[in-house]
């Protein structure tokens, strides 16, 4: 099951639930903040999570939080994405943060580095 929230600049949630295509997926937050919400970046996170379930990591939820600048520059924004991994011990906490020195093309990249991140940081947990 995955949630979609949108969260604009006063803190008002709005959101939604659906199903991923009937499969028996964790739960998956999604809140978006200064950014309006895409299927294509819902899409891109809901991979995301399912290479990561993959892993055997027993992840009980994911809460992901994309996030635009409200600033906008010449030839981007600045993103960033936040990941919070509910899993046995201690929960996984991620923050990927593009566009600093130079805008950013798009909000894809951040999502990539941050579930990368969140790879890692499993398999680092995992026995072996």
């Amino acid at each position: 099951m995955i949630t979609v929230q949108d969260v604009n600049p006063t803190n008002v949630i709005t959101g939604s639930t659906f199903q991923e295509k009937g499969q028996a997926m964790s739960k998956l937050t999604i809140a978006y903040r200064n950014l309006d919400s895409s299927p294509a970046i819902e899409e891109q996170v809901a991979e995301r999570f399912a290479d990561l379930e993959k892993l055997g990591a027993h992840i009980e939820s994911c809460d992901a939080v994309i996030e635009a600048s409200d600033r906008r520059q010449v030839s981007g924004r600045e993103f960033t994405v936040r990941l919070k991994i509910g899993v046995p011990g201690p929960d996984i906490e991620v923050e990927r943060r593009i566009g600093r020195s130079e805008p950013a093309p798009d909000v894809n990249q951040a999502i990539r580095e941050a579930f990368d991140v969140a790879r890692r940081a499993i398999l680092e947990r995992k026995p072996r």
